[in-house]
């Protein structure tokens, strides 16, 4: 009897047990559906947003608060089309402002939500001749997103297939927010230029909106001092000025985060970035010195790392990233990983 009482006991557990994960399995599946047809102000937090007067409870479509209309909805390109159009016939004369609020919500769900449909949805407004110079209007905040995210920017083109947001980006945030070459020569100025510089004044980046932005350039920032002659610019006196160099940081940034195919879209068509702003400055050249007669190619930054290959000395290599102790850099065999700054020697 003990063991027949047992045996249903473990029955019973099982049975509790098969009806949990159902339950479990169920929960999951909610939360898919949920993600997938989640509102427009779903994960939001406009309290920390870097757009102010975002009003909600305030702008209706079909009876609806803007805010609270379904992704899918937006996804669906019949229903997309008709609401493009009402915000394009909204009248500003007549404080009808949902255009604007729409683009500066996805702004911030680009901001604060790694959902690429906000991509898809900012490149639709760029594409509408009636909407494209409103977000043109938010031009800056949409360059500090994209360095914020560039990643995002190129997998959202690759997986919707429109380029014309990021080319508009690509073509015009450089004369926003970069200095370029004939701007230190017209000025007379005093500064040395590392390899693959693309120059912003340490003032244009204390003047964003987007915290996290700042500190992620302030930790992998690279120093550059420019020292302007008197000019009447500069009050007739000598004049320094910090600059950051942030294309190591955006090579970084967008390895580091995108999949093999989206960084073929990204060397193919936009690496590097600002190519207009680029400096090729410093050496030309680099390669490996080691008296051994070879060094290590690492997985990570440190010695105890993985070897990837060994490299013998003399054979050049291409330096991807020059910033700290140890430099990611790119083999004549195609294998990318780091070596310590003190075994790579560089040359005209």
């Amino acid at each position: 009897m003990k063991n027949h009482t047992t045996i249903l006991l473990l029955l019973f557990t099982m049975c509790l047990s098969v009806i949990g994960c159902k339950d479990k399995n169920d929960n999951i599946k909610s939360k898919e559906v949920l993600t997938a047809d989640d509102r427009l102000q779903d994960g939001i937090d406009i309290s920390t947003s870097f757009i102010q007067k975002i009003e909600y409870k305030k702008y209706k479509y079909e009876g609806q608060y803007i805010e609270q209309i379904k992704l899918s909805s937006l996804e669906n390109k019949e229903f997309l089309t008709a609401f493009l159009k009402y915000l394009g016939n909204r009248n500003f004369d007549q404080d009808q402002y949902e255009q604007i609020f729409f683009i500066k919500l996805l702004l911030v769900r680009t901001q604060q939500l790694d959902d690429l449909r906000s991509y898809y949805l900012l490149s639709s407004i760029f594409d509408d001749k009636d909407l494209s110079y409103y977000l043109e209007d938010y031009e800056l905040e949409l360059f500090e997103l994209f360095l914020y995210k560039p990643y995002f920017f190129i997998k959202g083109e690759y997986k919707y297939k429109e380029n014309g947001l990021n080319q508009y980006i690509n073509t015009n945030l450089p004369s926003a927010f970069l200095t370029n070459e004939s701007y230190f020569e017209n000025n007379i100025v005093e500064i040395q230029f590392p390899k693959n510089a693309l120059l912003i004044s340490k003032d244009r980046l204390e003047s964003f909106k987007i915290d996290a932005l700042k500190t992620q350039l302030a930790k992998k920032k690279q120093v550059v001092e420019a020292i302007y002659s008197p000019s009447l610019e500069t009050g007739w006196q000598n004049k320094t000025v910090i600059y950051y160099n942030i294309y190591n940081y955006l090579n970084e940034t967008l390895r580091k985060n995108l999949n093999k195919n989206e960084i073929l879209l990204y060397d193919k068509s936009y690496k590097p970035f600002f190519k207009q702003y680029l400096i090729n400055g410093g050496s030309n050249t680099y390669s490996i010195h080691d008296e051994d007669g070879f060094t290590n190619l690492r997985k990570d930054k440190n010695a105890s790392s993985e070897i990837l290959q060994k490299i013998p000395s003399g054979q050049q290599i291409e330096v991807l990233d020059d910033s700290g102790d140890w430099f990611l850099i790119k083999t004549k065999e195609g294998k990318q990983g780091f070596v310590h700054r003190s075994r790579v020697k560089s040359g005209k």
